[in-house]
């Protein structure tokens, strides 16, 4: 009976390093993009994100549903990762000029805010550090 309990504790902090922190869905705050949400999947050995609904200055700068906002998410260290984030600028006419992937830092602060920073910062509309919480 006593290795019984032995083996619960064990096993029970096994399954709990298992525990993926970054898989499921996150909602922006705090900036123009306020209301954003995405959900993240394991993918292969890394993780991507797609959008699933599309707030603020993003429907602006033609960011649609199902795009792909965080791609090839990796981690670093505990709670840190490294990935690409989804970048569109558009024209004067509001077309889309140009989409790239720029390289950006997840990190999962103690509160549960998921902070995305970019690796340099630059002049940008929406900013160089996003900050999104887990929703249900």
């Amino acid at each position: 009976m006593r290795k019984i309990w032995l083996i619960i504790p064990i096993l029970l902090l096994v399954i709990g390093c298992g525990e993926e922190p970054l898989i499921g869905n996150w909602e922006r705050f705090g900036d123009d993009a306020e209301g954003t949400i995405v959900q993240v999947e394991k993918v292969g050995k890394t993780h991507h994100s797609k959008l699933l609904k599309v707030s603020g200055i993003l429907k602006e700068l033609g960011f649609a549903e199902r795009d792909i906002k965080w791609r090839d998410i990796e981690p670093v260290r505990p709670n840190k990762w490294k990935g690409k984030d989804l970048i569109k600028i558009v024209d004067a006419s509001g077309k889309i000029a140009s989409v790239e992937y720029k390289d950006v830092y997840f990190t999962l602060l103690p509160d549960g805010t998921l902070e995305v920073r970019k690796f340099a910062k630059e002049q940008e509309i929406v900013g160089t550090v996003q900050k999104w919480r887990r929703i249900h």
